[in-house]
Order: C-alpha cells, then structure tokens, then sequence
C-alpha cells in the first residue's frame, strides 16, 4: 500500500483530517504570479512573459485545471503537444515557456496555494522531447569588415543620408563602443569625457506598457530613458578610440551648426523615439550603401566577434560588453564572419601542423 492509499484509509476510518483546500485553476494562480513580477522584475520583462502566455498557454485545457490535479504527466503532456503541435519552437522560445509553468507551480507550492503538489522537475525535461525543438533558422554572422569601412567612409566623410546626419554618426561610431541601442539611444553629451578618452554608460531606453492594479496594459507603449541599464554590471566606461573621438567631434560639429539643444547625441531636430528612429534608420543607411542589412544588435555584437578575433581576452570583452558572466558573451556574441575562408585556412595550417615529407604541390 503506497502513501497516498494509506492517507485516504486514514481518512476514511476518521482517523486522519486533512484541511479544507480552496481550489485553484493554473490560470488563477499565473494571474497571482504575474501581479507578484510586476513589482520584481522591470516592465519589459513582463511584457515578454504576457506574450509567451498569450501565445501558448491562455485558452488551452492546461490553464483551466485545478493545480491540485496536475502532476508530471499532465506538464509533460502539455509541453510535449506545443513542441509538436506548433513545429516550430526554438529552445530559447521554449525555456520562457518551461519558465511559466516552473514558476507558477514552484510559487503556488511555496505559498500553499491550490493544494499543488511538488514536482519532479528533472524527471519533466527528461521526458519532454527537447529533441524536437527547432534550431534558430537565422544563422547571425558579423558584418563584413568591408561593409563596415564603406558605412564609415559614406557616413562620416560623403554624409550620405544628411536629414539623419546625427543619427548615422552614432550608428557607425558603436561599432568602436558595442552599446545597446537603449543605451546609444539614451547617450549624452554629459556622458562623454573627451579629455579622460571614455564614455560612461548608466541609463537607457526603455519600452513596456504601463498596467493597472490587476496588472492590465493601460494604453499605448511608453518609451522612456531610465537612470537604470539591463544589469548592475552595464554601468561602465568604454575607451574612446581616436576614431571614435574624430566621430564625435563631426557630431558636435553637426549639433552646433543645426543649433540643436538636446542633451541627447543621437536627436536630428524632432522630438522622437530614439531607439526606434536608430533602428528606422539603419535600415535605409544599409540601403543608401548598398550593404546586406543587419539590425542595431549586430553591431554590438560584430564589436564583440572583432574584438575576440584580435586575441582580447573574453573577460575584458565582457566587461565592455556589460554582461555578468562570460557564457552570455561566448555563447551569443562572438560570431563568425560570411568571409572567413582566409582566417579559417590560417588557423587550420597553424593548428594541423603535422606536414608531408614530399609536399605535393597542386593549383588547389
């Protein structure tokens, strides 16, 4: 006789009282959980976590069962039907999904909630089949050194796209700081020290919607630069190159000219949103150029894949890149180049050292 059959003859025969349970649907308890975030965690993270749940949890069998019925079987069941039924899910798609459900359940045990059970965890992923996740179609690679030099020729000396002058300036000159957009977007001239060659880095751009008291969108996406970055480790100084400095001082030159007031470096005469204009602009920058286009995140991260490729050391990339740890920097940043066969020939003859006496020379 297991437990559980010897707990329901206890409480059958009178001799075991088991505490009235106020039942609780999953649905009830995300809802809980969700209010509880808001307060813990920054707005858009939270706007990331509603649209995971909107997308694969809300108005499905899951949602609606009691948390007291659910076991193993029941969370693998439901995973295991959106790897397969949807066909298409990432595994970074599919850990903010194993995310909601771990969390809602773990915080529901924590607090009693729902007579919810504990879970095995390790025996779910065991069982879940992580196999069938999708690989990221979209294979990044860093922008072609090649593409870089013309964007900086045809932005910095021919003034290629003039009615966004300020904004192409500070695109091309993140490729020497790697900056978030958010943090391009939000840059000042108080950040800049030209005489001490470093730029400091401590706010950013923000985008989340503002929620009520049960935690409901309340109107449009609001913009907004915090004196707040991603992590504690974003506040930093980045050394200005000469070539940075030189980009600057065309901007400076640039502000004054067009009589700008902002404080903000990136501002080309309107009041407006300046990641999105960053972004907007990139766009047509690439095709002005006629370059392959790539988004403002490539750029940090091709300033992260140049700097490894010249022998820095991965912790003083990091530290430019204000991550916390190295695996983020190793794992999503350091690229590869579509031009690569050269590097990649040197490093192999380099590495493969092993030669044939009678080296066979060929037109290969």
């Amino acid at each position: 006789m297991n437990l559980d059959e010897w707990i329901n003859l206890g409480i059958s025969n009178g001799v075991v009282n088991m505490p009235q349970i106020e039942e609780k649907t999953f649905e009830e308890i995300y809802k809980q959980w969700f209010l509880m975030k808001i307060n813990v965690i920054k707005a858009q993270s939270c706007d990331r976590i509603e649209v995971t749940y909107n997308r694969y949890y809300a108005g499905s069998w899951f949602v609606k069962q009691n948390v007291s019925a659910l076991d193993e079987a029941a969370v693998i069941r439901f995973l295991t039907g959106l790897i397969v039924g949807w066909g298409n899910i990432t595994a970074k798609e599919f850990a903010r999904i194993y995310q909601i459900v771990n969390n809602v359940l773990v915080y529901a045990r924590f607090l009693e909630l729902g007579g919810v059970r504990l879970f095995d965890w390790e025996m779910i992923r065991r069982y879940v089949p992580e196999g069938k996740l999708v690989k990221d179609p979209r294979k990044d690679f860093a922008v072609p050194k090649a593409d870089v030099e013309k964007l900086l020729h045809l932005v910095v000396d021919r003034d290629i796209y003039p009615l966004k002058r300020s904004a192409c300036l500070c695109l091309v000159m993140n490729f020497y700081l790697g900056l978030r957009v958010g943090e391009l977007a939000s840059l000042t001239w108080q950040d800049v020290d030209p005489e001490g060659r470093v730029v400091r880095i401590s706010k950013t751009e923000t985008k989340a919607y503002r929620r009520d008291g049960s935690g409901e969108r309340c109107g449009a996406m609001v913009y907004q630069v915090v004196e707040d970055v991603k992590t504690v480790y974003s506040v930093r100084d980045v050394p200005l190159l000469p070539e940075a400095v030189y980009i600057l001082e065309r901007l400076k030159e640039h502000h004054t000219r067009c009589g700008y007031e902002s404080r903000y470096l990136a501002y080309d005469g309107r009041d407006t949103v300046l990641v999105r204009s960053l972004d907007r602009t990139l766009r047509k920058l690439c095709r002005y150029c006629d370059v392959k286009y790539f988004n403002t995140h490539m750029i940090r991260k091709t300033f992260a894949t140049m700097l490894h490729e010249s022998g820095m050391p991965t912790r003083y990339i990091s530290d430019l890149m204000g991550h916390s740890d190295m695996v983020t920097t190793e794992r999503n940043y350091i690229l590869s180049y579509r031009d690569n066969y050269n590097a990649l020939l040197g490093y192999m003859h380099k590495g493969l050292s092993f030669r044939l006496k009678n080296q066979i020379t060929s037109d290969m």
